[in-house]
């Protein structure tokens, strides 16, 4: 659309076509400037390879006359690698100049890979052969030479090929472990009460309603924490070399509760304390806070009496101790 102009005085403000554009109409859009390409560059389809090849060939035409032929035009150098690059493929490959897949797009165009496909099946091997393979870093890993065999390799690549194969840095299983006694009596147990030992809803097998089952819940004190992490499939979560025993290295509370069919069990929690409770542990505490308030006043007494033996200048009484104030006292939570 075309805007009368506005007269411009020194409190007119000037509007341009695009300010005009925006504030008219709610349905204008904003103008926007033609993208322009940064190169009339492209990339020969397998026809035009053909034909460029062709007529190079058998003189038809030099490079310049050939390159001008396309739409948008591309330039004789180009049309003189394309030549020397499809006479060196049928060289390599022992096949004929008029083969089809010559002229055809290679796949993963740019460098070369740097790992063929039996040297990336050999990283795998050697990160999933053992518990520490798999929990090491990738870094780690490189440093330590357990790739020297291959070719030099960054971080990148290596957590490429391993991503490629669906491996990540996931956090392993924990399962409690199982002694062999142990396992051989559930598999007596489960062979004696297999629930389709005859037939499916024949009522023969055992009667699960009839089970309990009990689960636990710990609270745990000096547990060990921080990011574990190990290379393995999603699948791979409780392999014997992924997942990690659950073993009783730290102090813990533990609380139990159980349930049957149509009923929940008992579950032992810690209940409020009760009055005469508190009174003993108050009145525990209370002694111990006098036996170091005690402890306290006598180590300051012997400090003092220290210090009148040793000369004025060489007391250093900026850091000197505080005395025992209620603030040291210990005091219970509510």
């Amino acid at each position: 659309p075309t805007f009368p102009p506005i007269p411009a005085t020194p409190h007119t403000p000037i509007y341009t076509k695009k300010c005009l554009l925006i504030a008219g109409s709610r349905t204008s859009t904003r103008y926007k400037n033609p993208k322009k390409k940064k190169t009339q560059k492209r990339d020969l389809t397998a026809v035009e390879r053909a034909f460029a090849v062709g007529a190079s060939m058998h003189s038809m035409g030099t490079n310049k006359e050939i390159a001008a032929l396309f739409d948008p035009p591309t330039t004789k150098d180009a049309i003189a690698k394309l030549v020397r690059r499809i006479r060196d493929r049928a060289d390599q490959e022992g096949i004929s100049i008029t083969n089809p897949t010559l002229y055809e797009t290679l796949p993963g165009r740019g460098r070369p890979e740097l790992l063929d496909d039996a040297q990336k099946k050999r990283i795998i091997e050697i990160v999933t052969q053992d518990r520490a393979h798999r929990e090491k870093e990738p870094l780690q890993a490189i440093k330590d030479g357990d790739f020297d065999e291959l070719p030099p390799m960054s971080v990148s690549t290596f957590e490429n090929v391993m991503y490629e194969a669906g491996y990540a840095r996931r956090k392993p299983g924990w399962k409690p472990p199982l002694t062999e006694q142990e396992m051989q009596d559930r598999y007596k147990w489960a062979l004696a009460h297999n629930p389709d030992r005859y037939k499916e809803g024949d009522n023969l097998g055992f009667n699960f309603r009839k089970c309990v089952y009990t689960d636990e819940t710990p609270a745990r004190i000096d547990e060990q924490r921080g990011m574990q992490r190990a290379w393995f499939l999603p699948d791979e979560k409780y392999h014997l070399d992924v997942k990690h025993n659950r073993v009783q290295k730290y102090c813990k509370l533990q609380f139990y509760g159980a349930f049957t069919y149509n009923h929940k069990g008992p579950c032992y929690i810690y209940g409020h304390e009760k009055e005469d409770e508190k009174v003993a542990a108050e009145a525990a505490l209370a002694r111990e806070n006098a036996e170091r308030r005690k402890q306290a006043t006598s180590a300051q007494y012997h400090a003092r009496a220290a210090l009148q033996e040793i000369d004025p200048n060489d007391r250093n009484l900026r850091s000197r101790k505080h005395q025992y104030t209620k603030k040291d006292n210990y005091t219970r939570r509510a």
